[in-house]
């Protein structure tokens, strides 16, 4: 103790020339926002030690501006009940010093109530410190049985009234009670995850969340969410397999971005789901899941990028209001497309889509089989500016070998297709089984674009005899061809996030 008492004298001995053979305490001479930024790498234990070490140590550990408390410091009850009266005494003791972001990440045990009550009171004292961050991770066995208990997560009134408080995250498998205060507040970012929403969130959110730029909801188990906003500008919802939800509402001028992965196992009869949107300004969407019974998103005059993987289960759905999807991307530069979603074309009967605006299109199926060529055709047809394909396969789930050898190249020309002479970029993934469409489709490409200027080819190791079978076919331009060998698994062509989806939409 002495050894560590002299380590960490104080600089002001050093001031007045006193000769010392010891270590400087450079800490406790340290700028404040040094010191804090150094004590952020500390977790709650350590900072607690730290404030016995010297008076000076004290106030920088008491008024840390980060601060996270886990329920993982403790290993046994009797070791998490001493980690409560630790956080406890710490709290009181802090006064009111600023607390920029406040994170508990909790595991409760036996005792929930009174747990409950204690974090309550911290965050209390966190919202008395001007918290900017509030992040709360929580979780309990007792938490999973609400449906038939009906535990509630009522979180301080104080809370959505806090003016400094700027990002709220809550984690949690609980219900979370929606504010009954109506006041305005200065949020600009809200996240919630797998929480158990009430209805009146949406409108809460709607009417006092004035600065609100960015809502994210992820898991959330909820019957139906609306909301608007003029100051919102992102929005995600991400639900994997929730059979309750039946309606998502989104309104704002400002919002230029939109995340929506919507998924669901079954149908009732009676259960109608809709997605409404209205979003003049939007540049960016992102659409996964299934296709609901209405949607209406209005017209996208601004979008930019576009990434639509739809599917239907069954015959739950059809695609017969999926090409009114398509039309609301008028104006779209970038499309991404799955190979379900391309297939409406074929149930549209050919119908063009007026999409005279898209520069880049990627597409990512399975093979290119014969029931897809047609729809292809149909896509292209309406895009007559397209200046990038990208055609990208998943090979690995390829189980069977469906049939994709009836189309050749004059088939295509045949459609006298106008992006053809527009074509630049061009890169083709070729999948397992029949290959023989995706060649003729090359072969088409070679032999017509005029302005190509590179195409790539990725094949699988055993397929590697479609080099010498492209190198004999005629090029109009002097374009440069590439072939490239990938794995049945190569993540470089497809993407993790790519192959996930592919998987659930295709094989589920």
């Amino acid at each position: 103790m002495e050894r560590m008492n002299k380590s960490l004298a104080t600089a002001s001995s050093q001031a007045e020339g006193v000769s010392a053979d010891y270590t400087v305490d450079r800490l406790s001479n340290a700028p404040p926002e040094v010191a804090h930024h150094i004590l952020a790498f500390l977790d709650f234990r350590d900072l607690i030690r730290l404030g016995s070490v010297s008076k000076m140590c004290r106030v920088f550990s008491l008024s840390a501006p980060s601060l996270e408390v886990s329920s993982s410091e403790a290993g046994n009850r009797r070791q998490q009940l001493n980690l409560l009266n630790s956080i406890d005494r710490y709290m009181i003791h802090r006064g009111d010093d600023k607390i920029k972001h406040f994170l508990v990440d909790w595991s409760f045990s036996a005792g929930i109530s009174e747990e409950v009550f204690r974090m309550m009171t911290w965050i209390l004292i966190a919202v008395r410190c001007n918290v900017e961050v509030l992040e709360l991770r929580l979780w309990a066995p007792e938490l999973n049985r609400i449906e038939s208990d009906g535990t509630v997560l009522e979180l301080p009134s104080c809370v959505y009234r806090c003016e400094s408080l700027r990002s709220l995250l809550i984690k949690t498998q609980t219900i979370l009670k929606a504010p009954s205060v109506t006041c305005s507040n200065n949020l600009q970012y809200l996240k919630l995850t797998n929480v158990r929403m009430e209805d009146g969130f949406g409108k809460w959110i709607s009417h006092s969340c004035k600065c609100i730029k960015e809502l994210l909801l992820f898991d959330v188990r909820v019957l139906s969410f609306t909301v608007e906003s003029s100051s919102l500008e992102s929005f995600s919802f991400v639900s994997m397999y929730n059979n309750d939800l039946c309606h998502i509402g989104i309104s704002g001028e400002k919002l230029t971005k939109i995340r929506i992965e919507w998924e669901f196992y079954k149908t009732s009869s009676g259960t109608t789901r809709s997605l409404n949107v209205s979003a003049p300004n939007l540049k960016y969407l992102k659409w996964i899941g299934n296709l609901l019974n209405y949607q209406n998103l209005g017209k996208f005059m601004c979008l930019e990028k576009a990434h639509i993987f739809l599917k239907h289960k069954g015959d739950d759905y059809d695609f017969d209001n999926a090409f009114e999807v398509l039309c609301s991307l008028c104006r779209v530069k970038v499309l991404i497309l799955s190979e379900e979603t391309a297939k409406v074309l074929l149930r549209e009967g050919l119908v063009h889509a007026p999409l005279d605006d898209i520069t880049y299109l990627s597409m990512h199926i399975m093979s290119l089989t014969d029931d897809l060529v047609p729809a292809m055709v149909s896509l292209l047809r309406g895009m007559p500016n397209l200046s990038t394909l990208y055609i990208k396969s998943y090979p690995s789930l390829h189980i069977g070998k469906p049939k994709a050898c009836g189309f050749k190249s004059k088939y295509w020309k045949s459609h006298k297709l106008d992006c053809v002479h527009q074509l630049q970029d061009v890169s083709i993934a070729l999948s397992t089984g029949y290959i023989n469409n995706a060649l003729e489709f090359v072969r088409y490409i070679l032999e017509n674009a005029s302005n190509l200027k590179q195409m790539v080819i990725f094949y699988l190791p055993c397929q590697s005899y479609v080099i010498g079978r492209v190198n004999k076919f005629k090029k109009i331009s002097s374009a440069i061809v590439v072939f490239k060998e990938r794995e049945l698994n190569d993540d470089g062509v497809m993407g993790k996030s790519y192959h996930r989806v592919l998987n659930r939409l295709h094989w589920l």
